[in-house]
């Protein structure tokens, strides 16, 4: 995988960041049968197992691309889209001063809830927030981003939880 990655940044004339997070075992999925990998756990184990934690490896020696927090600091708006909070959001803010720079400007935030009705859009993002004693909601996913997220869209369907994602402190 790694040398496809090369191949293609070269080929794109992409310089490489100046730090790296490994991919394998990235994330790391802490089940009722151990510690898996993200893929072992989707693919091969069809998101069978309990998920009790989820860890992204390496991450605590990871620096943000050249720009990322620039990019933040000056862009007009910043969209979070409707993905995992777990494991494809939760990286991204894992990233040391990420989540920081996102807080810091609050305002131009905007997320795009990924949970409409208790279900996910795609994939397993339900059954992991209810298995790590998350609310399987709009709410739910809206309190995980309330410190860094000022605007939070939701679907028509879950127009009832308005009120509560309104009190988080997001419109």
């Amino acid at each position: 995988m790694s040398q496809a990655a090369e191949s293609i940044r070269t080929a794109l004339g992409v310089n490489p960041a100046s730090s790296r997070c490994p991919t394998i075992p990235f994330p790391i999925i802490d089940s009722d049968e151990g510690p898996l990998h993200f893929q072992e756990y989707l693919v091969k184990r069809r998101t069978e197992p309990i998920v009790r934690g989820i860890r992204f490896a390496g991450v605590e020696s990871t620096r943000p691309a050249p720009g990322v927090l620039e990019a933040i600091a000056s862009a007009d708006r910043i969209i979070v889209c409707p993905s995992n909070p777990l494991i494809s959001i939760g990286p991204i803010l894992a990233v040391p001063h990420v989540r920081d720079q996102l807080r810091a400007h609050k305002e131009k935030v905007f997320a795009v809830c990924p949970i409409v009705g208790g279900k996910s859009l795609k994939g397993p993002s339900d059954k992991m927030l209810a298995q790590l004693g998350h609310q399987s909601t709009a709410l739910g996913v809206a309190k995980l981003y309330a410190d860094f997220t000022g605007t939070f869209v939701i679907d028509p369907t879950d127009k009832s939880q308005s009120a509560a994602i309104s009190a988080l402190g997001m419109k």
